[in-house]
């Protein structure tokens, strides 16, 4: 019989994991090259007893390893979940929900891959509810996690922030935590970590003038967030031009989207041509120039930064459209834009 390892985290100094991995510098390809070399020396490797109990266990090196070994029946690893539970771990904001990871009566590890394998390629423990001795059945993974998973707006709503919070959830997830970080780009998206539900409520609570904005657009500004194409982008403009200039320079950029007679110069007009553009190209023929003046939402966004700091400052424009190498345009304060245009 083979000797039962400790499920002692001070243990773990003494041994060494098969595969090592660097999860929170990783990608998906590469992830999924070293899990396929780990499961292919795991179906040899012979199994210690667990001795694990149901409750709660602060799982860890061996114990880990040994119980992915007996994770056979489970579903594809997703490479983006391993990472939000491998970056929750690291920034020690992994809680202790109760969700359990499930042992057979044959011990057989029957759910918890992800969590188990985010500990794992990170080093770090994972405090987890373990349910034990659990009957054995041949399709028992087919029956686990049916339930409909929380969405970003759920934590918003449960944790008392109703009213818009669903469109609060997609500004969060969407625009206001990539701008922070600076991880928007006129093409595709830029690497980053995972952004969580318990991200977006941090967020939502840290910043509740997110949240009267949107409640402005929606009451006052409709017209002109559809003039934008995108409500999250609009709420998102209102909000940084709250922050950085007020309620009175908030409308007056408002106002502009709305003005026929400005100049043709006036850089509002030129956002507004090209968002004309834009919606006419939504129904040219496939291989027709037109669609080449299709914006993505990054650009949209970037299009109306450039406008209003332009208009900030009183200066005119023929063009908003980015070059290859302009880096992604921020919302300018108040200050600077006043010494720029003396």
């Amino acid at each position: 019989m083979n000797d039962a390892i400790s499920t002692d985290a001070s243990t773990v100094d003494t041994w060494t994991p098969h595969e090592r991995y660097d999860l929170l510098d990783g990608d998906g390809a590469s992830f999924a090259a070293t899990l396929a070399k780990f499961r292919v020396w795991a179906k040899e490797q012979p199994r210690k007893p667990l001795n694990l109990t149901t409750g709660w266990h602060t799982l860890s090196g061996e114990v880990v390893e040994q119980m992915l070994i007996r994770n056979a029946n489970n579903r594809d690893v997703r490479y983006p979940t391993v990472l939000q539970y491998g970056t929750s771990l690291a920034n020690k904001r992994w809680k202790k929900t109760g969700e359990p990871i499930i042992i057979t009566d044959r011990d057989e590890v029957e759910d918890g891959q992800h969590r188990l394998l985010a500990s794992y390629f990170t080093g770090v423990p994972l405090a987890t509810f373990v349910v034990a001795n659990v009957p054995y059945e041949k399709d028992l993974f087919a029956y686990i996690d049916n339930s409909v998973p929380r969405t970003g707006e759920d934590a918003l709503k449960i944790a008392g922030l109703n009213g818009l919070s669903k469109h609060l959830a997609a500004v969060i997830k969407d625009w206001a935590i990539r701008y922070d970080e600076g991880m928007i780009c006129y093409a595709g998206r830029l690497p980053m970590n995972p952004i969580t539900n318990v991200d977006i409520l941090d967020y939502a609570r840290a910043h509740p003038d997110l949240s009267d904005a949107a409640h402005i657009v929606k009451d006052m500004y409709a017209v002109q967030a559809d003039r934008l194409q995108d409500s999250k982008i609009a709420t998102f403009v209102s909000w940084k031009i709250l922050q950085h200039h007020g309620q009175n320079v908030l409308e007056d950029f408002m106002s502009a989207l709305m003005n026929d007679n400005l100049p043709s110069t006036h850089p509002v007009t030129v956002l507004r041509r090209r968002l004309e553009e834009h919606e006419a190209a939504k129904d040219a023929p496939k291989r027709s120039a037109k669609k080449k003046q299709l914006l993505t939402p990054p650009k949209i966004l970037a299009l109306t930064i450039k406008a209003f700091n332009l208009m900030q400052s009183g200066t005119s424009a023929r063009r908003l459209d980015p070059r290859a190498d302009d880096p992604y345009p921020q919302f300018q304060d108040a200050n600077p834009i006043a010494e720029a245009a003396q």
